[in-house]
């Protein structure tokens, strides 16, 4: 084929291409997008130290981040080095240069394929608002697109566009993102070398990516060659060039890393999504984490729970909480996100759980605060007896039970510090009883606790034992208030949050005397044995809580700086294999505490305890009753009061007495001297009577001895203890006989083991010795129970109860 026929046939391709673009452009004019559209920007999330945590794509750009606009003067050298990289006659066209398109026209017609796009920046800029796929219908459009962004905006504009939406890597789009995401400082502040290097990077950034030697090796090239081109063109010196070309491209890796902070992360991104309707533009926020307090205490609850999976957890959780700005320094919201069979998706720091005795502390701050005392409400102090013994309590189910403690041991008559010291579940519920369930309810709610209901039936007593469901980050906040003497501080996680005020939940001496108590390893004798893992070298409160059938093990604790959390079970509420607070939460918290406390700020060791209330006054008093120590009390200890709450009695329990060595009655001055004998006896309560028995106790006797003519038939008398007279039951037919039962407790005074008798509307149901005790199955109705001794047939005073269907 000779020379001139091959030159008509390309000139005829050529004529009808030309034809067809016109064509097509016509058909399509309807559609084109002539306004600069960018995404909205995505918001950089940072840890408190400035690290990059993760970024909260903005809009509907779920994949791709940046968009940040860009300073009202456009860097120079970045934007000198992007135009003569991707247009250089940028500025002598209205939006598509002709004279490269037919170029590269020519090119791919030759060449049977695309080797040339002739794109301007207009219309990389029409592209990339667009997202159209490539193509030839998809070029032309671009064409006529960047005819009319020129054309309405005006070159400076366009290349401001073009800066703001140009893919950089990795996901991130503009100028303003790259120079923070791969140098760490604003787009103003780039170098040559840097701004030569971003400018090539669009057209092969994952080729050119610096995280790997040989995308190094590349952008640098590209960069080098970009700086001569410049060189050449008279934008640098030699000694400009020359610095460049010397100078080190400065990376900095600044790609967010959440994997340890997955949870927070997720948190975070919720309340950006929800801040930026009233922040516009927001591309940057300091959260309150700090990511080497999170991967210690990451790696703390991993630790744990390879060590306590075995005794059934499944997964962990963790809150830690710098005491004096209430900012989270840690929320490990699972052992491991990844893990699907533990649901380590979920973020246990935000389920509500039961807390077990983790609320206890919060019933005994109400029960000393003087100030919300009601006038019906005994006066507590941290010395104050509390009953330590079997008690029936009316559920919510209206049903009588009878609650244990843990160990399912008695401590008698213990005082409120060594009952909250040792969790002592039946003091716990006397006390609350007496403070009442709605106030407790109220001051939760104040705390910050969500969704409680003000149904004082909906949880009873059992609400100090965990009827009410907490979230690990809601008992950090009550843990909080306590920490700040009783005045609640919002937990902060970013500089999103609004400033919260505080509330006063009980006084500040109500808190501190607490705070005392959880803070004594004396306290916590004989429940838990010296060297536990609540004991600690400086002053950390703590308590544990185990929620029913270990289904959760917590552990609360502070510092003078540091409040947090640690919790351990089972998504599903699995039961574990007892373990509860202390040995599967209390070791981890030893364990975080001990990494954390002496790199936190302003570290200063304090004493083993915490000094308690300012206003305090100390008094030595009987171990056992509270009140002052008397000469035959035998163990005494010092106390801290309440200004107004200190005892001004001795111990009226250690007595010493005269008794006849005969009987073990009192004596009186009818006994001969040679069997009267004075001893150190204790004088308990009623309510005491069967534990004091058990602990083989030298009781102080209440009858004169009948060889001396005391009493006059030597009759012993009878009380009835349980049922309490008023008492009502709830009767469920559907629960077995065996469940539905009361118990029938009876006192014999007078030094004899008669059997008693226990009578139901006058019939006997029971006949039965000392402890004298016995379960009577309810009947529906109103019914009269009395105790009657089996031989003197003395009665007891009656009691009547009501048994409801």
């Amino acid at each position: 084929m000779t020379a001139p026929r091959r030159s008509l046939r390309r000139r005829r391709a050529a004529g009808a291409v030309a034809v067809a673009l016109i064509v097509i452009v016509a058909s399509f004019v309807g559609s084109l997008r002539t306004a600069l559209v960018a995404p909205a920007p995505s918001t950089l999330v940072l840890d408190r130290q400035g690290r990059p945590l993760t970024e909260v794509a903005g809009g509907d750009a779920q994949d791709r981040f940046g968009y940040w606009p860009l300073p009202a003067v456009l860097p120079l050298r970045l934007a000198v080095a992007t135009r003569e990289t991707e247009d250089r006659h940028f500025f002598e066209h209205g939006g598509v240069h002709w004279p490269s398109v037919a170029r590269a026209a020519w090119q791919d017609v030759t060449h049977a394929r695309v080797v040339s796009g002739a794109s301007t920046l207009a219309m990389q800029v029409a592209r990339m608002q667009s997202g159209r796929a490539r193509g030839l219908v998809a070029k032309v459009q671009e064409m006529a697109e960047a005819y009319a962004l020129v054309d309405r905006y005006g070159h400076d504009a366009v290349l401001r566009h073009y800066l703001t939406l140009a893919p950089y890597g990795a996901r991130v789009h503009g100028a303003a993102r790259a120079a923070r995401f791969y140098f760490d400082k604003p787009v103003e502040d780039l170098g040559w070398l840097q701004a030569a290097w971003l400018a090539g990077l669009p057209q092969q950034p994952t080729r050119m990516s610096p995280f790997s030697n040989d995308g190094r090796a590349r952008g640098l090239a590209r960069a080098h060659r970009i700086l001569r081109t410049l060189h050449a063109r008279g934008y640098l010196t030699d000694d400009e060039l020359g610095v460049a070309l010397a100078s080190e491209l400065g990376v900095v890796d600044r790609r967010p890393r959440p994997e340890g902070a997955l949870h927070f992360a997720m948190k975070i991104a919720e309340d950006v999504r929800r801040a930026r309707g009233a922040r516009p533009g927001l591309v940057q926020v300091t959260t309150t984490l700090d990511l080497d307090v999170q991967q210690t205490t990451l790696a703390v609850v991993r630790r744990n729970l390879a060590r306590v999976g075995p005794l059934g957890a499944g997964n962990g959780s963790a809150v830690v909480v710098d005491a004096d700005s209430g900012e989270v320094r840690a929320w490990v919201g699972s052992a491991d996100y990844f893990d699907d069979s533990a649901h380590g998706a979920l973020d246990y720091n935000r389920v509500k759980r039961s807390p077990g005795s983790t609320l206890k502390p919060f019933v005994y701050a109400l029960a000393l605060d003087k100030t919300q005392r009601r006038a019906s409400q005994p006066l507590y102090t941290a010395a104050t007896p509390l009953a330590d013994v079997p008690m029936d309590i009316v559920g919510t189910d209206g049903r009588s039970y009878t609650p244990r403690n843990v160990n399912g041991a008695w401590l008698g008559p213990v005082s409120l510090r060594d009952a909250l010291g040792n969790s002592r579940n039946i003091p716990a519920l006397r006390v609350l009883a007496e403070v009442g369930v709605p106030p407790v309810l109220d001051l939760l709610e104040m705390a910050g606790v969500a969704d409680v209901d003000h149904d004082p039936s909906r949880y009873g007593l059992g609400l100090a034992l965990g009827n009410l469901a907490v979230t690990p980050a809601e008992l950090a906040g009550l843990y909080l208030a306590l920490q700040n003497h009783g005045e609640t501080k919002a937990l902060r996680f970013s500089e999103l949050d609004a400033p919260s005020p505080s509330v006063r939940l009980f006084s500040a001496d109500a808190a501190d005397l607490v705070a005392h108590i959880l803070a004594d390893d004396g306290a916590r004798r004989p429940t838990f044995a010296a060297g536990n893992a609540l004991e600690y070298d400086v002053a950390v409160a703590v308590k544990t809580g185990t929620s029913q059938g270990f289904r959760d093990g917590w552990t609360a604790a502070f510092s003078d700086r540091v409040v947090a959390v640690v919790w351990v079970g089972n998504h599903d509420w699995r039961r574990m294999n007892h373990l509860g607070g202390l040995a599967g939460s209390a070791v981890a918290m030893h364990e975080l505490l001990d990494a954390l406390l002496p790199r936190w700020r302003r570290h200063v060791p304090l004493p083993q305890s915490f000094a308690g209330p300012a206003t305090a006054e100390r008094r030595v008093v009987c171990a056992l009753s509270g009140q002052l120590a008397g000469p035959e009390c035998t163990t005494t200890r010092p106390e801290l009061f309440l200004p107004g709450t200190a005892p001004a009695e001795p111990c009226p329990w250690h007595t010493r007495v005269a008794v006849d060595v005969r009987t073990g009655d009192l004596a009186n001055d009818d006994c001969p001297a040679r069997v009267v004998q004075r001893r150190a006896v204790i004088d308990l309560p009623p309510a005491y009577a069967r534990w004091a028995r058990e602990q083989r106790l030298a009781v102080a006797p209440h009858d004169t001895s009948r060889l001396c003519g005391g009493g006059s038939d030597g009759a012993t008398r009878v009380a009835l203890v349980e049922p309490k007279d008023g008492l009502r039951l709830h009767f469920d037919p559907d629960t077995p006989p065996e469940f539905t039962t009361v118990r029938l407790s009876a006192q014999v005074m007078g030094g004899s083991d008669e059997d008693v008798v226990f009578l139901v509307d006058d019939e006997p149901v029971a006949r039965v010795g000392a402890p004298w005790e016995v379960r009577w199955t309810l009947q529906p109705g109103r019914h009269t129970v009395m105790a009657v001794l089996a031989r003197a047939g003395t009665l007891s005073a009656p009691a009547t109860i009501l048994v409801r269907k």
